[in-house]
């Protein structure tokens, strides 16, 4: 199957003529909103992943309780990811946004007001983590399900989206620690939650407001392919979708070891200076958040299949400079050029992915793609971790160059087959 021009499954305009993104002008306001509620409800999301573990060291002093509160919060990915394409289904991409903000606000709301009372223990936060990382499982890929409905079908357009998407998480990351870390000692750490969950109102109520309830309307449970597993099975039956799976799981194990091999790199090669690890480790994110920026302006320009395949191999080729005792600032120019060019590599293939996705497809495997991605970290940093205390430095940097030049490759190999389909977008 290849990739047609205007894809067999793409939604249907909803009553009104609800307005549409072109492949490459400027974004509908529904869209915009879509980017601009995920903005904000990643910005609290990101705060609060540095203030409850705060809360905890604050109030018991305890670093293993910090770490099984942090850890508890994205747990319920691993275990119910793949119910969340269920959820979209059945409620529809708008709505699932929508529920799962205006949810999350008073649950969110439950720690700084129990703390006020004297109520919050470890056993009733842990709880409440955990609804909040539960509500959070079908967030994202929602998110991606509704930029595709609210688009054209077209490759380059959903790369685009895909792209701001992207930038929207990686700003988020960046921007959501720092100012949590700002506000703490200003306000204080229960402030700090209370507005994560004014955030998850406002996203909830801009949602519910600015986007048009048949944009990302319910399509019922009748309106895709039925079972828990429906998205894993038409990802493995189609041969560009589990290629592109397998280099996503790749990637995933590489990130993970790069960063947890980085502070090690460090204190190894450059006698303990802690600021080369905090800059290597922070170059991960601000090359992730200028990659994100410029896939947004190229994806309009540039054909999706040449970008992706330019940027994979920007993404693979600086890594092998990493087993080269070079100087603390061409590592850090070479983390930067690799992390820039993955979501210049990320955009183009979701924007791919989605447009080949038949009627009523996209809920069950989009949130597949995002479960199997997010399964890929753990997995990464307990094999770091081994290869680290057992082969050295060395051998996890080798195994990064290779990880990463084998992901790249495949993933090369299959987009040209796919051109040579002869594809017309």
């Amino acid at each position: 199957m290849t990739i047609a021009a205007t894809r067999p499954g793409a939604a249907p305009v909803p009553p009104g003529g609800a307005p549409k993104g072109t492949a490459g002008g400027r974004p509908s306001r529904a869209l915009t909103t879509v980017y601009v509620a995920g903005a904000v409800s990643a910005l609290g999301t990101q705060m609060t992943m540095l203030a409850l573990p705060w809360l905890v060291l604050e109030t018991t002093g305890s670093a293993t309780r910090a770490g099984l509160v942090f850890a508890v919060q994205v747990l319920p990915m691993a275990l119910l990811g793949f119910a969340g394409g269920e959820v979209i289904q059945r409620l529809g991409a708008r709505r699932t946004m929508v529920v799962s903000d205006l949810a999350r606000a008073p649950v969110v709301a439950l720690i700084p007001l129990l703390q006020t009372m004297g109520a919050l223990n470890l056993a009733v936060l842990v709880a409440i983590v955990a609804a909040l990382g539960a509500l959070a499982v079908p967030y994202h890929a929602a998110q991606r399900v509704l930029a595709m409905e609210l688009l054209s079908p077209h490759a380059r357009s959903l790369a685009r989206a895909n792209s701001a998407l992207t930038g929207v998480q990686h700003g988020s990351a960046f921007a959501g620690p720092a100012l949590a870390g700002a506000l703490i000692p200003l306000v204080g750490t229960t402030s700090v939650v209370w507005l994560d969950a004014a955030t998850f109102a406002f996203s909830g109520l801009l949602l519910l407001r600015r986007v048009p309830a048949g944009g990302g309307g319910a399509g019922g449970s009748a309106a895709g392919p039925r079972g828990l597993w429906a998205g894993v099975r038409h990802l493995c039956g189609d041969w560009f979708l589990s290629r592109a799976m397998l280099s996503t799981v790749v990637f995933g194990l590489m990130l993970r070891t790069l960063m947890i091999t980085m502070p090690v790199l460090a204190f190894a090669r450059f006698e303990g200076d802690a600021r080369v690890g905090g800059l290597l480790i922070a170059t991960l994110g601000a090359g992730g958040l200028v990659g994100s920026v410029a896939a947004y302006v190229l994806a309009a320009r540039v054909a999706p299949v040449r970008l992706a395949c330019t940027a994979l191999v920007c993404v693979a080729l600086p890594l092998w400079t990493l087993l080269v005792p070079v100087p603390a600032s061409v590592l850090v120019v070479a983390v930067g050029l690799s992390s820039a060019a993955a979501p210049l590599a990320n955009a183009p293939l979701m924007g791919l992915l989605s447009a080949r996705l038949p009627d009523g497809f996209g809920p069950k495997v989009l949130q597949a793609v995002v479960t199997i991605s997010t399964l890929a970290g753990p997995l990464g940093f307990l094999a770091a971790g081994v290869v680290l205390d057992r082969a050295g430095v060395a051998a996890a940097l080798w195994g990064v160059a290779a990880l990463a030049t084998f992901g790249s490759g495949n993933l090369i190999l299959a987009l040209r087959r796919l051109q040579a389909t002869g594809d017309p977008d």
